[in-house]
C-alpha cells in the first residue's frame, strides 16, 4: 500500500513555494525599473561656432539651390563643423571637447532657417566623462529662443546614451554663434 501525503503540509510547500516566487517576480520587476531609469547625467558647455576668420570651425560644404530663407542662408545649404566646447562662454575658457558634425538648411520658410543637425559631442577634458561622445540629432530652428534635439546614442560612458539636449544662442555676430548647451542623458 502506498501511504496517502497529509493534504495539510502539501498546502503548506505550495504556499511557501508561491511565496518564493512572488518574491524572485518582485526583484526581477525592481532590478529591471533600476536598469530602465539607469544612470542619469547633466553636462552644460558652449559652442563656438566660427564660420569667418582664419581658423573656421564651420565650413559650408554645399550651396543650396533654393530660395533664400534669410540673408546669406539658402535651402540646401550644408555644412560641416569641428567647434570647440567651452567651460563658459569665452572663447579663451577652458576647452572640454569638440562638436564635430553636419547641418543642413531643410526649411523653405522665408524668416524661419531651421537646420537639420547631426553632431557628435567629443569629451577631451569633461571629468570623468573624457574619451565618451554623445550622438545628438534633430531640428535646430534658429529663431526659437531654446531648441530641443535628441540624444540617440553615444560611446564610452555614454553607450547607448538615451536623452535630449537644450541649446540656447548666447550670443550671434555675423555668422559666428557661440551656443549654450545643457545635455540630459541616461544610459
Amino acid at each position: 500500500m502506498m501511504a496517502k501525503r497529509s493534504t495539510r503540509s502539501g498546502g503548506r510547500l505550495t504556499c511557501a513555494a508561491a511565496a518564493l516566487m512572488m518574491a524572485i517576480v518582485v526583484l526581477q520587476l525592481h532590478q529591471l525599473m533600476a536598469a530602465a531609469a539607469g544612470d542619469k547625467h547633466h553636462l552644460h558647455f558652449f559652442m563656438h561656432d566660427g564660420y569667418t576668420g582664419p581658423r573656421p570651425t564651420a565650413v559650408l560644404i554645399v550651396n543650396g539651390t533654393g530660395a533664400p530663407v534669410m540673408s546669406g542662408v539658402r535651402f540646401g545649404d550644408t555644412v560641416v563643423m569641428d567647434d570647440v566646447l567651452t567651460e563658459g562662454p569665452s572663447r579663451g575658457s577652458r576647452p572640454v571637447g569638440r562638436a564635430q558634425g553636419t547641418y543642413v538648411t531643410a526649411s523653405l520658410e522665408k524668416g524661419q532657417p531651421a537646420m537639420l543637425l547631426s553632431m557628435n559631442v567629443v569629451l577631451t577634458d569633461y571629468g570623468g566623462y573624457s574619451g565618451s561622445t554623445v550622438a545628438v540629432m534633430g531640428r535646430n530652428d534658429i529663431t526659437a529662443p531654446v531648441r530641443e534635439l535628441a540624444v540617440v546614442g553615444g560611446t564610452g560612458r555614454f553607450r547607448m546614451a538615451t536623452g535630449y539636449v537644450l541649446w540656447k544662442t548666447a550670443s550671434w555676430k555675423g555668422k559666428n554663434a557661440v551656443l549654450e548647451i545643457d545635455v540630459y542623458l541616461r544610459v
